[in-house]
C-alpha cells in the first residue's frame, strides 16, 4: 500500500473510534473508574500497539507517536492532536480519535489486530482528558526499551541547544558547575579574617596592591548599622563601641545587629525589589490589594529567622504544594502565605470586559516565567518569549519548558490561611451564628403564614405584613433586628493573595510565534534550560493530592545541587548590597550580555559556602561582614579606575538608599515608630499629585480604586510600611531612586540631582524633622553651646569640631535651631554611608 494512502486510512479509522462509540457514556465511565491512571493506560496501548510503526525506529508518513512533542506535531498529513475552534478542549474529532473501521484488512489499523471496544474507550477518554502524557513515563523504543535521554550540550550532539547554536555560546562562565575553590595562600595573613580576604588579597598582591587603611570605628559603626539594619547608631552606642577594648568588641557588633528585628526589615526591602513587590494590580485601574502585606512581612520573617534559602525558595514557588491541609502551625501558615509571590505582578482585573482573559492568562504567565528566571537563576527568558535567545544558549521553547511548571496556576485569594484550630473554631461559631439567624427566620415565616391563613382571600407576604396586628409587628421587628445583631457577630476567616493549582484548568502549554497567544505553534512539556537539562523531570510528589506537583519540581530544582545559577545570584546580590556593586556588576543577568564576574573564585566560594551552610543566608552576611576587605576604608566612586581591580571590593562612598535616608531622618529626630508589619500606611498626597494620575479613580465600595490616606498619628513608620502602588510612588522616595515595581529590580540606580536637595531642604519630612529634634533639644538646654553639640550627637553620632562649633553658634545668632537642625540633616556626611 502506498505510504500516504496507508495515512489517510489510518486517520480515516481513527475518525470512526469517535462515530462508532456507544452514545452512552459506559466505555468511558468505565475506563475512568476501572482504570483509574488513564494517561499511562493510553501510553501503554500507543507503545503496544502502534510504536512499531511510528516509533523512534520507524515513522511511517514520517509520523511519531511515542512523545506528545510527536503527537502534536504530527507526519506528512499534520498534527494527531489539535484543539478544537474557540475552544481550549482537544476536539473530539481530532485526527487521533478521527478514523473509521474498514471491513478490508488493508484499511484496519493497527492493521494486524483493530482495537476492541475497550481500548477504543480508553483512547477516547484520554484524549477528551486532555492527553496528557505521564511526567515519569520516558519515550519507549519498540521494544519496550526506554530510548536514551539526552545529554547536556557539551556531551550530546543531540541536545537541542547543541543543534540549535550549532555548538556555540557553551563557553558561558555561568553554565559551569559550582565547584568550591582553593583559597589561595597569601603573604600578608595577618590582614585576612576570614577566606574572603585570602581571595581578595591574593588577586592584590599579584597586581602589587595593597589594600585601603581599617576605617575609623565611629565610620565603621554607622557603616553596619546603615548596612544591616538601615538605621544610624545613636552616640552612645558610637561611643560605647570606639571605648570598648574587647578584642572581639567588632563581632559582638556585627551579631547584635544581625539579631536585631530591624534586620529584617531592612533586608526584605532588596527581595522585594527584586521579585517586583507592590501593594496594587497596576494597569489602568491599579486596584489595591488589601492582603499583599502578608507576604511582605513574611519576608521579613523568614530573613530574621534565618530560614534556609532553599525553603525560602521552595515556600514562595509551591508552599501550598507543601502543605496536607489547612495549616497546622505557624510554619505551615507561612509556608501558605508565602504563595503571594506568585500573584505579586501585574493584573489586569479589566480584561473580561474586553474578553482577553486569554491575553492577560497569557501575561501572568509571562510574567511568573521571567520574573522567575531573573530573580533566582539571573537568566533572561524575557528575551527568549518570541524567539530563540539573541546571545544565550536559550531556545524559543525553553522559556515554554518553563512556563508550564506554572500551567495549572490560579488565584486562590479565598482560600482562608488561618490556623486548622481557629478555622474550626470560625466555623463552628458561625454555624451556631447561622442556626440562629434560621430561628429567627422560622418565627418571622410563623407569623406572615399564621396573618395569611386567616384573610378571607388569598395574599402574598407583602400584603400580610399589612394586615399584621401592632404585636405581630413589634415581633417581626424584633426578630429582622436579632438577624441583623447576628450577622455582625459572624466571623471571617482570614485571607492572603494566594495562588494554588487548579488540576482541572490544565492547559498544555504551547511554544508561541512571536510571543503571541494566538498564534500557537507546538507544545512543551515542563523542562528547565535545555543546554544543562533538556530531559523533562519526573513531577514531585506534593503533599497536597489536589495539586500537581509543578511548581515543587521547580522550586527543587531551582536550590539543587546541580543548579549553577541560584546560588551564584543570592550571594552577588549580597555582597552588591554593602559594596555598592556585585563581583558581577548585573545581577539579573549573568548570560552573555551580562558582566562577567570579576573574581569568580570568589563568587563560586560564597556560592559554596550557602549551599554548604544549609543555605543560611546570615552566613553570607557575617562572612562578608566579618572580612578586612569589608572593614576597609571607603573611596570615591570616581577616584577608582575602571581597570582597578580593588574597585568591585572596595566600600565606596555612596548615598542612602530612599528608604534608609527616610527612616534615618525619622530616627535621629524621635519621630520614628515601632511596627511589626501590618497593613501598608498611605502618605498624604497633595491634590496636583493625585489629580495628575488617571489611576485615582473614583471611589468605590471595594476601597480599591482610590487613595486613602492614613492617619497623621501613624505616618512615621518604617518606609518599608508605606503603601507601594504601581502606577503613584510616593514622590519623596521616588525622587531619591525609589524603583518602579512592574519587573524584577536587580540593582537600583543611585543618582544625585538637584531635585534631592530640593526634597531635602525643603521638604515636610526634614522640616518636621528638625522641628522635632530643635523643640527636644531646648527643652533639656538653653545653652546654645550644648544645642549646637547635642544636635551634632543626634544627627551625625559624633561632637561637633572646634571649628564646627564656632560657625554654628555664629549661625544660632541670626537664625534658629530648627533651621540649623535641618542644615545638619541636609549634610553629605549624614547622607551617605562611608
Amino acid at each position: 500500500m502506498h505510504m500516504e494512502s496507508k495515512w489517510g486510512f489510518l486517520r480515516s479509522w481513527l475518525l470512526a473510534t469517535i462515530l462508532l462509540l456507544p452514545s452512552a457514556n459506559a466505555y468511558e465511565e468505565n475506563a475512568y473508574d476501572e482504570n483509574p491512571d488513564l494517561d499511562r493506560q493510553a501510553t501503554s496501548l500507543l507503545r503496544r500497539e502502534c510504536f512499531s510503526c511510528h516509533g523512534p525506529d520507524k515513522q511511517e508518513a514520517n509520523l511519531r507517536l511515542d512523545s506528545l512533542r510527536f503527537l502534536w506535531s504530527g507526519g506528512d498529513n499534520g498534527p494527531v492532536l489539535e484543539k478544537a475552534e474557540n475552544t481550549d478542549e482537544l476536539s473530539l474529532g481530532s485526527i487521533l480519535l478521527a478514523r473509521v473501521e474498514h471491513e478490508d484488512g488493508d484499511l484496519v489499523m493497527p492493521p494486524k489486530r483493530p482495537l476492541n471496544a475497550s481500548e477504543l474507550a480508553v483512547l477516547k477518554a484520554w484524549v477528551k482528558s486532555g492527553a496528557k502524557w505521564p511526567p515519569d513515563v520516558p519515550a519507549m523504543q519498540a521494544d519496550g526499551q526506554p530510548v536514551a535521554e539526552l545529554g547536556d550540550a557539551w556531551s550530546d550532539s543531540k541536545n537541542p541547544i547543541r543543534v540549535l547554536f550549532g555548538g556555540n555560546r557553551l563557553d558561558l562562565w555561568s553554565l559551569r558547575r559550582i565547584q568550591r575553590p582553593v583559597v589561595p595562600d597569601v603573604v600578608d595573613v595577618q590582614w585576612c579574617r576570614n577566606p574572603i580576604d585570602r581571595f581578595v588579597l591574593a588577586d592584590w598582591e599579584a597586581k602589587q596592591l595593597a589594600p585601603a587603611p581599617v576605617a575609623s570605628d565611629q565610620a565603621l559603626v554607622r557603616r553596619v548599622f546603615l548596612d544591616v539594619i538601615g538605621l544610624p547608631p545613636t552616640f552612645e552606642q558610637v561611643q560605647a563601641y570606639m571605648h570598648d577594648t574587647s578584642p572581639d568588641k567588632y563581632d559582638r557588633l556585627l551579631e547584635e545587629r544581625m539579631l536585631s528585628p530591624e534586620f529584617g526589615v531592612h533586608w526584605a526591602r532588596t527581595w522585594l525589589d527584586v521579585v517586583r513587590y507592590s501593594d496594587s494590580n497596576g494597569f489602568d485601574w491599579d486596584e489595591f490589594r488589601p492582603n499583599a502585606w502578608r507576604y511582605r512581612d513574611y519576608v521579613v520573617r523568614a530573613l530574621n529567622r534565618d530560614m534556609p534559602y532553599d525553603q525560602f525558595i521552595e515556600q514562595q514557588l509551591a508552599g501550598d504544594e507543601l502543605l496536607d491541609g489547612p495549616p497546622k502551625n505557624i510554619e505551615e501558615q507561612d509556608s501558605l502565605i508565602a504563595t503571594g509571590y506568585l500573584r505579586l505582578g501585574p493584573q489586569d482585573n479589566a480584561a473580561a470586559l474586553f474578553n482577553e482573559q486569554d491575553r492577560a492568562r497569557a501575561e501572568l504567565l509571562s510574567d511568573l516565567t521571567e520574573t522567575t528566571a531573573n530573580a533566582m537563576l539571573g537568566l533572561t527568558m524575557s528575551c527568549c518569549r518570541c524567539h530563540d535567545h539573541k546571545t544565550d544558549p536559550l531556545s524559543h521553547a525553553d522559556h515554554y519548558r518553563m512556563r508550564a511548571f506554572f500551567a495549572a496556576s490560579q488565584h486562590a485569594d479565598k482560600v482562608p490561611v488561618d490556623l486548622i484550630d481557629e478555622q474550626q473554631s470560625i466555623g463552628q461559631h458561625n454555624k451556631l451564628i447561622d442556626e440562629s439567624i434560621q430561628r429567627s427566620n422560622e418565627m418571622i415565616a410563623t407569623i406572615v403564614n399564621a396573618v395569611i391563613a386567616r384573610q378571607p382571600e388569598k395574599i402574598d407576604e407583602k400584603q400580610a405584613k399589612e394586615c399584621m396586628t401592632p404585636e405581630e409587628r413589634e415581633s417581626v421587628a424584633m426578630e429582622k433586628s436579632k438577624i441583623e445583631s447576628l450577622k455582625q457577630t459572624r466571623r471571617s476567616f482570614t485571607q492572603g493573595l494566594l495562588m494554588q493549582d487548579n488540576p482541572n484548568a490544565l492547559q498544555p502549554i504551547f511554544v508561541l510565534a512571536g510571543g503571541d497567544h494566538r498564534t500557537p505553534k507546538e507544545p512543551v512539556e515542563p523542562g528547565f534550560p535545555s543546554v544543562l537539562f533538556p530531559n523533562p523531570p519526573i513531577l514531585a510528589k506534593p503533599k497536597n493530592p489536589s495539586s500537581t506537583g509543578r511548581r515543587l519540581t521547580l522550586a527543587r530544582w531551582i536550590v539543587s545541587p546541580d543548579n549553577p545559577w541560584a546560588a551564584r545570584v543570592l550571594v552577588n546580590r549580597i555582597w552588591q548590597s554593602y559594596f555598592g556593586q556585585g563581583i558581577v556588576e548585573t545581577p539579573n543577568d549573568l548570560g552573555v550580555t551580562g558582566s562577567p564576574p570579576t573574581h569568580p573564585e570568589l563568587l563560586d566560594y560564597l556560592a559554596s559556602e550557602l549551599i554548604d551552610s544549609g543555605w543560611s543566608l546570615k552566613h553570607i552576611h557575617r562572612l562578608i561582614t566579618g572580612s578586612s576587605t569589608y572593614r576597609q576604608q571607603s573611596i570615591a566612586k570616581e577616584t577608582s579606575s575602571e581597570q582597578d581591580p580593588r574597585a568591585t571590593l572596595h566600600i565606596h562612598l555612596r548615598r542612602m538608599s530612599a528608604e534608609q535616608l527616610r527612616d534615618s531622618i525619622l530616627k535621629v529626630s524621635g519621630l520614628l515608630q515601632e511596627r511589626a508589619g501590618g497593613p501598608p500606611v498611605w502618605p498624604v498626597l497633595d491634590e496636583q499629585t493625585l489629580a495628575a494620575n488617571p489611576a485615582v479613580l473614583d471611589d468605590n465600595e471595594t476601597k480599591t480604586k482610590g487613595w486613602y490616606p492614613s492617619p497623621e498619628s501613624d505616618q512615621t513608620v518604617r518606609s518599608l510600611y508605606l503603601i507601594q502602588k504601581r502606577t503613584i510612588r510616593i514622590p519623596w522616595l521616588e525622587t531619591f531612586d525609589l524603583p518602579e515595581n512592574m519587573v524584577s529590580c536587580g540593582r537600583r540606580e543611585s543618582s544625585i540631582v538637584a531635585p534631592q536637595s530640593l526634597a531635602l531642604m525643603n521638604g515636610s519630612l526634614t522640616l518636621q524633622a528638625a522641628e522635632r529634634m530643635a523643640a527636644t533639644i531646648q527643652n533639656e538646654s538653653t545653652e546654645v553651646e550644648r544645642q549646637v553639640t547635642q544636635g551634632f550627637r543626634d544627627i551625625l553620632q559624633r561632637d561637633p569640631r572646634e571649628e564646627e562649633l564656632d560657625s554654628c553658634k555664629a549661625f544660632l545668632a541670626t537664625r534658629t535651631l530648627v533651621e540649623l537642625c535641618l542644615v545638619l540633616l541636609n549634610t553629605n556626611e549624614f547622607g551617605f554611608i562611608e
